[in-house]
């Protein structure tokens, strides 16, 4: 233990040591259990939609909206939803992501994360309490929060590449004589995620009573992309005016195609700024990784006396400043 930034008794390894079990008991509980908290919930879901032509509709869009809720972490999920300020907005981000966790799964991910990195860097690099803080909140809410966004965008990208496919399946679908319902249940079925996906719900919330156009717009809480707006309201816009839905369909999977095209053709245009942006971010942190390893007392200054500590801070923020400003370059919206 002598080689650690704090000398440990054996009274302190046992506690560490007994911690650590104890966490990583938990975090397999909660892990494990959330497989059968699934299993039911699809049980659930399979019952209410072979009920679906029988009973009470309101009952049982009060039940599937209760079994959607369900969470490995229930008392977590209700004092966060009673005190944290943007409780809606993060289980919105983690829908879009297509992620099977909830609120209080994030929040415990979360909290585990800077758990871990502040005991690492206080037990390991010997740091003064306030910068394993500040450094423990940052790691602890930042990486979580760039895991689901790249998620959610890795979702959208997927969702708008099967998407057109969809369409095209749906206007197959009318001109045969099938009705719009029926379309939707092609899609969900015969459409791999996590286009399928999406309309398989809108499918279950429909055999439930719910309006096409009131059941695609929740759906589409979930994916947060033009495209599937863009199909909404060309269904609202027929339902209410009339006209050749097939017709209009067609024309807008002609339209997805061509966004689809021109998307591709900016990406491809700005690839050298992004891996440009990528190997300025990682080099710092490869360069820094391989001196610590090769010579720990050779970069140990720059963390552990205070001269280091401020300039290891100003080249942070300064990196964090060209990465934002590099990333909005190479982002173009279409």
């Amino acid at each position: 233990m002598s080689g650690l930034g704090h000398a440990l008794t054996l009274d302190q390894a046992a506690i560490l040591i007994a911690a650590g079990v104890t966490a990583t008991s938990v975090a397999l509980y909660v892990v494990f259990s959330g497989f059968l908290a699934e299993r039911r919930l699809n049980d659930r879901l399979e019952d209410l939609e072979g009920r679906a032509r029988t009973g009470k509709r309101t009952l049982q869009m009060a039940t599937l909206r209760r079994a959607e809720q369900q969470s490995r972490l229930p008392t977590l999920d209700k004092l966060l939803w009673q005190w944290f300020p943007n409780a809606s907005k993060i289980r919105q981000k983690l829908q879009t992501s297509g992620m099977n966790i909830t609120l209080g799964d994030f929040a415990f991910a979360a909290i585990a994360l800077a758990v871990g990195i502040a005991f690492a860097l206080y037990l390991f690099l010997d740091l003064p309490p306030g910068m394993v803080l500040v450094a423990a909140l940052l790691v602890g809410v930042g990486i979580p929060n760039l895991v689901v966004g790249f998620k959610a965008k890795k979702r959208g990208r997927q969702f708008n590449l099967l998407f057109p496919e969809a369409v095209d399946l749906i206007v197959r679908a009318l001109r045969a004589g099938l009705p719009v319902q029926e379309a939707v249940g092609n899609v969900a079925r015969d459409i791999k995620d996590p286009v399928g996906g999406v309309f398989k719900r809108a499918q279950q919330e429909i055999q439930l009573g719910v309006p096409i156009e009131q059941a695609l717009w929740r759906v589409a809480r979930t994916v947060q992309t033009d495209e599937f707006n863009f199909l909404i309201v060309a269904l609202s816009i027929q339902r209410e005016t009339g006209g050749n839905l097939a017709e209009t369909l067609a024309n807008l999977s002609a339209l997805l195609r061509s966004r689809q095209q021109l998307r591709l053709k900016i990406r491809a245009f700005t690839s050298e700024a992004r891996a440009t942006m990528l190997i300025m971010a990682g080099l710092p942190f490869l360069v820094g990784g391989g001196l610590f390893l090769i010579s720990p007392k050779y970069i140990g200054p720059l963390f552990t006396t205070p001269t280091g500590q401020m300039v290891a801070a100003a080249a942070a923020c300064s990196m964090g400043l060209g990465i934002f400003i590099m990333n909005k370059i190479a982002t173009i919206k279409v």
